[in-house]
């Protein structure tokens, strides 16, 4: 199970400073959900899958600005919305894709 603090460590790694406060607490439990229910369909999602996806959300709904991520998070949020987009196109894990949407 993925912790609060390890989402936000692993989160850190793809931003110039510290950004906690700039991401309301719903987007980290939304990517906490989503990633126990992807678990559970035996998908083996770690940490950093998680932190990329909640970069992904934080960013597009604004919450975060270009200039607060370093060269690996601008390349996070290009393979997180390609890996939602194939979440998408799966039938079956349409769930977790509407967690994260939500």
């Amino acid at each position: 199970m993925i912790r609060y603090g390890e989402l936000h460590k692993a989160l850190s790694a793809y931003t110039r400073d510290d950004i906690h406060e700039e991401i309301p607490m719903d987007y980290y439990r939304r990517v906490i959900k989503a990633c126990l229910r992807a678990n559970n369909h035996n998908l083996g999602w770690d940490v950093q899958q998680a932190a990329s996806i909640l970069l992904y959300l934080a960013f597009n709904e604004g919450h975060l600005h270009p200039s607060q991520l370093n060269a690996e998070g601008i390349r996070v949020l290009d393979w997180s919305e390609r890996f939602l987009e194939q979440i998408n196109t799966d039938t079956e894990l349409r769930v977790i894709a509407a967690l994260t949407s939500a």
